[in-house]
């Protein structure tokens, strides 16, 4: 009798042991399918961004034709911003978020050569369309910081969404430590959450973020 229940006892531990290692490779193979579908996002961007950047120096031949350079720059912009709401559901799932930090920069360093992309455009084509570029921290605990990128990023997706074809809007995480950025927004003097229409009126505090809707309006009309 006592010789059976050691034998259960075994039995059961090592079905336990197996159960727990089976756990633990399931979440490392989702983990590395996450971190694969990222890098392949990561990749079809770099190579849009490529053409990208080949129709911006595009802008400088006799024939080149600033609205079709405009129209593919805000496709682009569009698929951007559209893949990083799929790396926030990853990320938002991932147990190991620490793994996808890199991937998170390298988007980051994609998001910023937009932004110098479209600033050229504006100025070769006129400014025929609008540039929205969201700053915040990535992977905070200050709650009332949190509550804030909140508020900016619905009023940002709601923006996006009535404004459509006449917005880039360009999201970038400013706290990960990527040089490039720190030289581009050192002029505005940023510490904090912020948003930057068109590279000349920065909101800083959700109260004010009526300005943006009313500017971007304004800019419309006098374009007309």
């Amino acid at each position: 009798m006592l010789i059976s229940q050691k034998n259960i006892f075994w039995e059961a531990a090592v079905i336990t042991l197996f159960i727990f290692g089976l756990g633990i490779l399931l979440g490392i193979f989702i983990e590395n399918s996450r971190g694969d579908k990222i890098s392949d996002l990561y990749l079809i961007s770099e190579v849009n961004l490529l053409d990208v950047q080949i129709q911006t120096e595009i802008l400088n031949l006799d024939y080149a034709d600033c609205q079709e350079i405009v129209e593919k720059n805000i496709e682009f912009a569009d698929k951007v911003y559209n893949d990083a709401k799929v790396l926030e559901r990853y990320e938002g799932a991932s147990r190991f978020k620490d793994l996808l930090v890199q991937q998170h920069k390298r988007y980051d360093l994609l998001r910023t050569l937009l932004w110098i992309n479209s600033i050229k455009i504006k100025e070769k084509c006129g400014n025929s369309l609008h540039t929205l570029v969201y700053l915040y921290d990535y992977q905070i605990d200050d709650l009332q910081e949190k509550s804030k990128q909140e508020v900016f990023s619905r009023f940002l997706e709601e923006l996006k969404r009535d404004s459509g074809d006449t917005i880039i809007l360009i999201p970038i995480a400013k706290n990960l430590n990527i040089s490039s950025l720190d030289i581009l927004i050192k002029n505005f003097g940023i510490n904090q959450t912020s948003i930057i229409l068109d590279e000349n009126l920065t909101i800083t505090n959700p109260t004010e973020l009526y300005k943006i809707s009313n500017g971007i309006k304004k800019t419309n009309k006098i374009s007309l």
